[in-house]
């Protein structure tokens, strides 16, 4: 079980998720084919459990940093995106980095991490992109599957920003590790 600040912590993620997905489903007909509405409802779900007790694995909590860093940093420039917009706020700053922070200061289980984690770590997104393709959502202009090299080029750029996140994610739970062990010593 979680601590009391801990658990309260993890509410507090859940609600700016959720309360960010509520606004933009009211703004938008199709909120629920976007790549950020369906970050945050994972979010907003996953938070709430992990308000209850943390697994023993990080994954979980790594795949949802690594996608919130995602729909944080790719929303202004692929999207022209603007943060006037409460949902908008909520969902493109907020929320990232609550849960980013929540990976880097509140988890415990972080010796856990595997060198793996990073690349399976890729399959939410990518799911999202087989979707996105498959059914021609047409979600962002900026990822305009009839323009094959554009859309390859802009892919490769968020896969290596997914990796490099993956990766310091997981540098960082092992150094805390680390530094942890050093204290104990």
């Amino acid at each position: 079980m979680n601590t009391l600040p801990v658990a309260l912590w993890r509410l507090l993620v859940a609600a700016s998720a959720a309360t960010g997905v509520v606004l933009a489903a009211r703004e938008y007909d199709v909120w629920w084919t976007a790549l950020s509405q369906l970050s945050n409802l994972a979010v907003a779900g996953c938070f709430l459990a992990l308000a209850v007790r943390e697994p023993r694995s990080p994954w979980l909590r790594g795949a949802l940093t690594t996608l919130m860093v995602l729909v944080g940093l790719a929303y202004v420039p692929m999207q022209n995106g603007n943060l006037w917009h409460a949902w908008s706020l909520l969902e493109h700053v907020v929320t990232p980095s609550l849960v980013v922070l929540d990976f880097v200061l509140v988890g415990r289980n972080h010796h856990a991490v595997r060198w793996w984690h990073p690349l399976s770590w890729l399959v939410p997104p990518t799911a999202y992109l087989l979707w996105y393709v498959g059914d021609d959502l047409a979600v962002y202009a900026a990822l305009d599957a009839a323009h094959p090299a554009q859309f390859g080029q802009r892919i490769a750029v968020l896969l290596g920003l997914l990796l490099a996140t993956g990766f310091a994610l997981y540098a960082l739970g092992r150094r805390r590790v680390a530094t942890a062990d050093l204290t104990n010593a």
